[in-house]
């Protein structure tokens, strides 16, 4: 297997090193983003260190930068390539816009031309007429055959007025040069547009809307006549999704809920009648967690759901070498993350058990590269292992569990600390692979326990569904039955447990110190939620009152019958006096998706009942806590306070 030695030579020299310290932990990957080139001949990647930002291009064949240029303003989160020229950066600024109170995480494109080392930032917010009230301008739908111009939708034009107010103008598909030169309207959708899908030379076929104030989900397809409706659903929420063209541009790629397996499937939706087809793909035991597709949003394959990742492709020569390089890392996950065009190369992400992440190359008629570490001061040796069980619910529902074990006590789990840990959204799921908090956890010696509750997607439409209207009953169960079955195990000490969780994580780890208050002695809530009827008003102040993510989070906390009483009822906030254990609350002043004010206002009503609080904010960060500066802040003071109490 060859080597690139100028990527590694960290991560050998790291087998020497002191074991990790909490700051490698908490630091943002060194080495991420990375991407191939069409030809296989460069990669590309995001150089992430202390005090520097940089996109590197790395010629494979002279093992040699090509470029390297600063991004420390820009933080891009998304790298890839064009063409053999030029790489495409999409990156997100929290900052105010111009004309409008608050401030927003605006999303854009910037273009790097590798020769010249240029960057051209695409698409600004009020340059000409692109709207400046707009946070997404880094979607790219579709590029020319000869690569001279990049499809983008965008709202475009001068604001409109409408019934005596401004509104934003229309949503327009442009052709936007990634060189010099200016973007050109080629398509205007309506206020309801929210999608589009182009053919191989680049012209509009499709078009997706959702009209919020009607309800009303709708695709339209280009026909001889003109554009016509081929699809129209009425409800409060999308149940299907649009995702991708097959590859002959006749049919639209569907994902949708099968009523045989009730996992999510793979149906097509043709152009010309509207006629839906029977699930294609429709695995019993994974969900189609995503599509791959190319750059003109064709889909080559599907990402399967599972801790960890399997896919299927359509060409079966491509899918029998995934399968085969999936196979030389058993146990651990393999994801792919970039390819060429033609599938001749393919670059892979590995991490798990024994992995905190590296990148291989794998080209056809070539040995496998080892490109780099993405953590180079985490070796292989200082990893915890990761495993996974599943224990029946008090009702009986299967939950998958990951558990991320000290690797000192990997042959006598008895009798230790523990953090459960539960995840975010709650429609998503943990994978096996790195997870920097819960490696930082278990090199301190507690066991990570992370449950797969009821409302976790990734598991069947059933299991996810069984979570709606369960916020602190049902799912706050799940949590606790982990608790118990690791101690009737004897694995876990059950006076040494603590509940750590963000997002909607951070709301469990809230409602598990109110409504569970002997069973844990310590609570960390990271961005969560302390008052759910509060954090339901301002969703809809923020959204809208016809908008579908408010929809979405009713049904979520109260399925089809959500009542202010009832949202109170299940609020930590409210149930202050319950609490027995120490709470921390960390809580990003940025944060879009959670209001500070709920941590705020949930350390007010815990300081007014006397109970052990402490309150952390984090300036400059968002929800995900993105940077590795105030992550690691997070981190630090998450494991001093579980010492503190444990």
């Amino acid at each position: 297997m060859r080597v690139l030695m100028f990527l590694l030579a960290a991560s050998f020299l790291s087998a020497a090193q002191a074991e990790p310290t909490i700051e490698d932990y908490g630091a943002l990957p060194e080495i991420q983003n990375m991407a191939i080139s069409p030809n296989g001949e460069l990669v590309a990647y995001r150089n992430v260190t202390s005090n520097r930002d940089v996109i590197v291009v790395v010629s494979l064949q002279k093992a040699a930068v090509v470029t390297a240029i600063d991004v420390s303003l820009i933080k891009p989160r998304d790298v890839f390539f064009i063409n053999n020229e030029r790489v495409l950066l999409r990156a997100a600024e929290h900052r105010r816009v111009r004309g409008f109170k608050g401030r927003f995480d605006v999303s854009t494109l910037f273009s790097l031309d590798i020769d010249s080392g240029k960057i051209k930032q695409l698409l600004v917010p009020g340059d000409g007429v692109v709207y400046p009230g707009q946070t997404g301008l880094g979607q790219v739908v579709g590029n020319s055959p000869d690569g001279k111009y990049l499809f983008m939708p965008a709202f475009y034009g001068e604001p409109q007025l409408v019934m005596g107010e401004y509104a934003a103008p229309v949503y327009s598909l442009l052709r936007v040069p990634p060189g010099p030169g200016k973007p050109r309207r080629i398509k205007s959708g309506s206020s309801a547009t929210i999608d589009y899908f182009v053919d191989d030379s680049g012209e509009p076929i499709v078009m997706e809307e959702f009209d919020e104030s009607h309800n009303l989900h709708s695709v339209y397809a280009l026909q001889e006549d003109g554009w016509e409706e081929i699809y129209q659903n009425e409800g409060l929420l999308r149940d299907r999704g649009f995702v991708g063209l097959t590859p002959d541009r006749k049919h639209l790629v569907v994902l949708d809920t099968s009523d045989e397996t009730g996992r999510t499937a793979y149906f097509t939706l043709s152009l010309s009648s509207g006629d839906i087809s029977d699930p294609l793909y429709d695995r019993d035991d994974a969900d189609i967690a995503s599509v791959v597709v190319d750059m003109q949003r064709v889909v080559q394959g599907l990402q399967y759901s599972g801790l960890m990742p399997t896919y299927k492709f359509f060409d079966e020569s491509v899918d029998q070498r995934v399968k085969d390089i999936q196979a030389l890392f058993p146990g651990h996950s393999v994801k792919i993350v970039d390819h060429s065009p033609d599938w001749k190369h393919i670059l892979i992400l590995m991490e798990g058990p024994q992995s905190s992440g590296e990148y291989y190359l794998f080209s056809e008629g070539s040995e496998p590269e080892y490109i780099g570490a993405r953590r180079p001061n985490i070796g292989s040796a200082d990893v915890n292992p990761v495993g996974t069980v599943t224990f029946l619910a008090r009702d009986g529902l299967r939950i998958p569990t990951i558990i991320t074990i000290p690797k000192e006590n990997i042959s006598d789990l008895k009798n230790l600390p523990a953090v459960i840990m539960p995840h975010g959204g709650p429609a998503s799921y943990d994978e096996v692979g790195f997870n920097y908090r819960a490696q930082a956890l278990a090199s301190k010696g507690y066991l990570v326990i992370m449950p797969q509750f009821r409302g976790s997607s990734g598991l069947g439409s059933s299991h996810q569904t069984a979570g709606y209207g369960e916020w602190g009953r049902k799912m706050q169960d799940d949590l606790s039955d982990a608790v118990r079955f690791f101690e009737e195990k004897g694995i876990i000490d059950p006076d040494r447990v603590c509940i750590v969780g963000g997002s909607y994580g951070g709301y469990a780890a809230l409602a598990g110190g109110a409504f569970s208050p002997k069973l844990f002695k310590c609570v960390v809530s990271i961005n969560g939620i302390g008052d759910l009827e509060r954090f339901r008003n301002w969703v809809r102040a923020e959204r809208g009152r016809a908008s579908e993510a408010l929809a979405y989070w009713e049904m979520q906390i109260g399925r089809d019958d959500y009542s202010p009483e009832d949202a109170r009822a299940r609020s930590p906030e409210f149930a202050a006096d319950n609490y027995l254990a120490p709470v921390l609350l960390i809580h990003s002043k940025s944060d879009e998706i959670v209001p500070i004010s709920q941590s705020e206002r949930m350390y007010r009503a815990l300081e007014r009942a006397g109970k052990e609080v402490e309150f952390i904010q984090l300036d400059g960060d968002d929800h995900y806590l993105s940077f590795g500066e105030t992550r690691t802040q997070a981190l630090k003071a998450t494991l001093r306070f579980i010492e503190e109490n444990l």
